[in-house]
């Protein structure tokens, strides 16, 4: 379903022959398909709360994605745990930056009060006139795309979803190309691996096991919240700075605080990256953005990694 145009994956509805695709009518059956994969999972409350997620091979192989669609008025996904209904709603008050993180949440899809991709774009102040102005256009969308089990939709005030493109590293817009840089946030946003909330414990809990017939993984044990940015000291080995296809590069951070080696993914071309190619000692105090590793799942494992947003030496 996807296929590989210069560095990252590009949604098409034509099987996998490299495309370039410009008519509405196709950009919408992109975000159409990748819209139908990331809400096709479903909750229960259990206990204990359990998530399923369809299609685990094909979400497995996301990383770097570029995506086409329109972007769409602001909007909520409600997701009812007992009927697994989804509800959309829009918010009359439109786009505006999260006063916590300094991020832009933005909905990617194909038209209003359908299920949506959720967009995060990091130190967007500066960008929110643009968004506003071009609701209803067509955008495309590059940047990563990550799980995690932040909003799933137990809570009534949760805009369900676990998967989302963040950070955004681009967007075409209105004709107009614009690049982001991925950078620290908002200082309140980031939180540690142990306050205020020990995230060991809920990771520890979380099972998961994956049916080869389905392909459909199966998690339970979750709290239903997670921490997004977290800043963690550690020790830096295992370093994979360039790879084939432009993937991610790479390392393996040993953290007291975490109590295990965790890898970390670091986008090509960013500031995480040039940090980690200057590097000249193994001891760092490091941001990441937390990410549930898809494939680890896929082999009964959860497995949480981290993409790293700033690496400074100890």
């Amino acid at each position: 379903m996807s296929v590989d145009v210069g560095e990252r994956p590009y949604w098409t509805d034509q099987g996998s022959a490299p495309k370039q695709i410009s008519p509405v009518n196709q950009r919408s059956s992109i975000a159409a398909q990748l819209s139908t994969l990331v809400n096709s999972y479903t909750i229960n409350l259990g206990p204990p709360k359990t998530i399923i997620v369809p299609s685990a091979s094909k979400l497995a192989t996301l990383q770097d994605v570029l995506v086409d669609g329109v972007l769409l008025p602001k909007q909520f996904i409600r997701l009812d745990p007992r009927t697994n209904k989804r509800t959309i709603a829009v918010d009359h008050t439109g786009y505006t930056v999260n006063a916590s993180d300094g991020d832009l949440h933005f909905d990617l899809g194909t038209r209003g009060l359908q299920p949506h991709i959720t967009c995060e774009l990091q130190n967007a102040t500066a960008y929110l006139s643009q968004f506003k102005k071009s609701v209803g256009l067509p955008i495309t969308v590059d940047g990563f795309f990550r799980c995690l089990f932040e909003h799933p939709g137990f809570h009534s005030n949760d805009d369900a979803h676990i998967f989302e493109i963040h950070p955004v590293r681009a967007v075409t817009l209105a004709g107009k190309s614009l690049s982001f840089a991925v950078g620290i946030p908002n200082q309140k946003s980031i939180h540690t691996w142990t306050s205020p909330h020990p995230l060991n414990n809920q990771d520890n809990r979380i099972k998961v096991s994956h049916s080869s017939t389905t392909d459909t993984l199966t998690f339970t044990g979750m709290d239903g919240l997670d921490e997004n940015y977290v800043r963690v000291p550690g020790t830096v080995s295992q370093v994979q700075l360039t790879s084939s296809g432009g993937s991610p590069a790479s390392f393996v951070l040993t953290s007291p605080d975490i109590g295990h080696p965790i890898k970390v993914n670091s986008l090509q071309n960013t500031r995480a990256t040039g940090q980690l190619a200057q590097l000249k000692t193994s001891k760092v105090s490091m941001i990441g953005l937390r990410n549930l590793d898809l494939a680890e799942a896929i082999k009964g494992k959860y497995v949480i990694n981290l993409l790293a947003i700033d690496i400074q030496p100890a």
